[in-house]
């Protein structure tokens, strides 16, 4: 079963959607903003492969590395703090900037798989 999605908003701007206003950040441009992304930003690092196939095959985020290798790199170099790569893990899936759309098809299932096995990990260590 897929989640639910959501967004978090204050009390003003749920008004003013009720009311009819758009939203603040309706206007913003995120692709305008961003950066261009780097030669290296578009393929996997070496050690990003290496922690894939560290992976069990059912955990392995195949789908995001494919389409968004950037991320496979920075989850891979995170990896070894775990605690951090939970927190960047969870800010993937929630939208604090508004208007963003999500990850298309099975990325966000695989972040999930992700930050499920990773829990695992961390209650083997305690």
């Amino acid at each position: 079963m897929e989640p639910v999605p959501f967004e978090f908003v204050t009390v003003e701007e749920a008004r003013q959607v009720l009311d009819g206003e758009p939203p603040a950040h309706a206007g913003t441009d995120w692709e305008a903003v961003r950066n261009p992304l780097s030669p290296e930003a578009q393929m996997l690092t070496a050690p990003a492969v290496r922690w894939l196939a560290s992976l069990p095959m059912e955990v392995r985020p195949m789908e995001l590395c494919g389409r968004y290798p950037r991320i496979g790199n920075q989850i891979a170099a995170l990896w070894p703090d775990r605690a951090a790569c939970l927190a960047w893990l969870a800010d993937l899936l929630i939208d604090r900037r508004g208007g963003r759309q999500g990850f298309p098809g099975g990325i966000a299932p695989e972040i999930h798989r992700l930050q499920d096995y990773l829990f695992g990990l961390m209650s083997d260590d305690a």
